[in-house]
């Protein structure tokens, strides 16, 4: 039976069978294996306890609270099972239980505090260090992982695809972080993930301004988020050409390495390609850097901001410059063929710290419109210029205002339905269940909270908890996904110094990709097509499922950090917020274009019996996309 072809009849069917026998087996409870707050909500998943009732008793075996399972209900990604969703939240008092029907235990320790995901909060930001390159990681800051500095990027060569032709040529790409489990540094994911974990600090910053990391810089007067973070800008800014403000989109070796530490990694690393992507993604970042660092380092953030418009003028002049991986070279690609998207949040970026209307044009020019309300990645940053929107009020004006607010409300609520007659309380679907699928609940957690920003309505706050708990192990594999948190945590994660340190332990904090039902490597003998939350493989070998990534660790430290700070500081961020001061920021004009000027606009064709994008490359070659922005070959 495909993917797409379950139906209700599937669903009354699982109801029903799954409880036909509760007698002929224990109950099973699935829960967040890490914490819960004391003020927070607080469920568990439960397999065959339909009306029974399930008792909580404290450490000292006393009863504190007695519930009745409700009816069982199917969550489809979870295939044969039903569950009832048992909620404990009246259990307001600190401490450790359990859970039992009768004299039988079910599910793990429940651990309820005040700072319950503090721990894990840090270690989903610790996870940004331990990626860092250039430099040594040293015991005092990274313990048993301490490892020597690789990839020193001090002298990178330019790739022919750059346009730079002087093979002798080399520059400065020091820092950064590791992108996923390889050792390349790409910018258009850099750019989500440096946002994402800036708009974290931003709005939560009396949490934040006060929490240590244990990193090199803690003992400066700079947060530590706000350091770790910028390894990774001075890297970003090293990739904008100074000739022109264009932004080369990668650094990396023309291959993947072997699975072998950092340092030994010694191959020839390149900066490669050059792309409108990546000009955006850095024009964007950039801008709301000068905006947060100009406290701390006003030099810093002037230069972030220079930055940030050169790279404006170059994308503008270059909107053809598609980044294409040239022929002998073999890492990531990050190929979008559909930039609108991010110079509508680079603009957005732009204005808010800057007041200049120029940068208010893209708006008249590609209107916020619904087609455009889709759950941010990588690839599709609409929602980012949402966020940023939405949560400047008193800067944008009421009608672009009105259309970003309806694009995060639009989604948070679809997320807040898929939790009805839901009996793991989990808001993902079927098709979530691809690659990265923890990335797609992580993001989601980040549009629930940005929800609840903006209307201070709980059950938003709670569907984002629900996402936590879903990753910290109430799902139907009773696993935390998280490396080194909870009972049963992913032991084996596609990264290759976790691979190559011969610790038996992975470095903690990390967030694996996930179930996938598209895998097709070693994970596939695990994809289960009717079960596709069960399609997951805790295998170094399955970079399908298992492997980690920035971007995906960044949207799950923004949902549990935001969630942590609220309910330690008990307070939310105020929209009314604007910028101490506005900085000058203009469209400086290029001194020159590397990529050739293309015949504006594209238009829709048939071809191979579906509609299709026909567009024309910066060397005249007409390339194909279909609506999405995906090109087709």
């Amino acid at each position: 039976m495909g993917l797409k072809k379950i139906h209700s009849a599937l669903a009354s069917a699982l109801a029903v069978t799954a409880f036909t026998a509760t007698g002929l087996f224990a109950a099973t409870a699935y829960q967040n294996q890490v914490g819960y707050f004391t003020k927070g909500q607080k469920q568990m998943a439960v397999i065959g306890a339909e009306d029974k009732e399930i008792s909580f008793k404290d450490s000292d075996g006393n009863e504190v609270l007695k519930v009745t399972a409700p009816k069982a209900e199917t969550w489809l990604p979870a295939g044969d099972t039903a569950a009832s969703l048992v909620d404990f939240s009246e259990i307001q008092t600190a401490g450790t239980y359990q859970a039992f029907i009768g004299d039988e235990k079910i599910g793990h320790p429940i651990i309820i505090a005040d700072d319950a995901l503090e721990d894990a909060a840090k270690a989903s930001l610790k996870f940004f260090y331990f990626q860092r390159a250039s430099i040594e990681l040293t015991e005092e800051y990274a313990g048993i992982y301490a490892r020597a500095a690789g990839h020193p990027d001090t002298a990178v060569k330019y790739h022919s695809s750059t346009g730079i032709t002087n093979s002798d040529s080399t520059f400065n790409g020091a820092k950064g972080w590791y992108d996923a489990g390889d050792y390349g540094k790409y910018i258009v994911n850099s750019g989500i993930s440096t946002y994402t974990l800036l708009q974290l600090y931003q709005q939560n910053k009396e949490y934040f301004d006060k929490l240590n990391l244990n990193i090199p810089e803690s003992k400066n007067t700079v947060p530590d988020i706000l350091d770790e973070i910028r390894w990774n800008l001075e890297w970003m800014l090293t990739m904008q050409d100074p000739t022109d403000g264009g932004v080369f989109h990668k650094l990396t070796t023309l291959k993947f390495s072997g699975t072998v530490m950092p340092e030994k990694d010694v191959a020839a690393r390149y900066a490669i390609g050059k792309s409108v992507t990546a000009a955006w993604n850095l024009a964007a970042v950039a801008a709301l850097a000068a905006e947060i660092y100009s406290p701390y380092d006003e030099e810093f953030a002037i230069k972030c901001a220079t930055a940030a418009s050169k790279a404006r003028w170059w994308a503008m002049h270059n909107e053809a410059a598609y980044f294409e991986q040239p022929a002998g070279v073999n890492t990531g690609t990050y190929i979008d063929g559909y930039p609108i998207d991010e110079e509508i949040w680079a603009n957005a970026e732009l204005y808010r710290i800057s007041k200049n209307p120029v940068f208010t044009e893209v708006f008249t020019k590609y209107p916020f419109k619904k087609f455009r309300w889709k759950l941010q990645s990588w690839q599709t940053t609409y929602a980012l210029a949402a966020f940023t929107i939405a949560t400047n009020p008193d800067i944008f004006d009421m009608d672009i205002l009105d259309s970003a607010k309806a694009c995060i409300f639009t989604l948070a609520d679809s997320i807040v339905l898929s939790l009805e007659n839901n009996g793991y309380g989990v808001p993902l679907l079927e098709n979530d269940f691809n690659w990265g699928s923890n990335s797609f609940a992580a993001n989601k957690g980040m549009i629930l909270i940005h929800a609840y920003i903006l209307s201070k309505e709980e059950k938003y706050l709670n569907a984002a908890t629900a996402i936590i708990d879903y990753i910290l192990g109430r799902n139907p594999l009773d696993i935390s996904y998280l490396t080194g948190y909870g009972v049963n945590s992913a032991k084996n994660p596609h990264h290759r110094p976790s691979q190559a340190d011969g610790i038996d332990e992975p470095v903690p904090g990390m967030l694996v990709g996930g179930p996938n039902y598209t895998a097709n490597d070693c994970a596939k003998k695990f994809v289960q097509m009717d079960a596709v939350a069960k399609s997951y493989y805790d295998n170094s070998c399955s970079y399908a499922t298992n492997e980690v990534a920035i971007n995906w660790n960044a949207p799950f430290a923004y949902v549990i950090g935001s969630l942590q700070a609220i309910y330690t500081t008990g307070k939310t961020y105020d929209i009314t917020t604007v910028p101490a001061k506005f900085l000058e920021v203009e469209g400086i004009k290029t001194a020159r274009n590397l990529q050739k000027q293309v015949s504006a606009g594209s238009k829709l064709v048939i071809r191979n019996g579906a509609v299709q994008v026909q567009k024309i490359n910066r060397e005249g070659k007409v390339q194909y996309f279909n609506i999405g922005g995906k090109r087709i070959r």
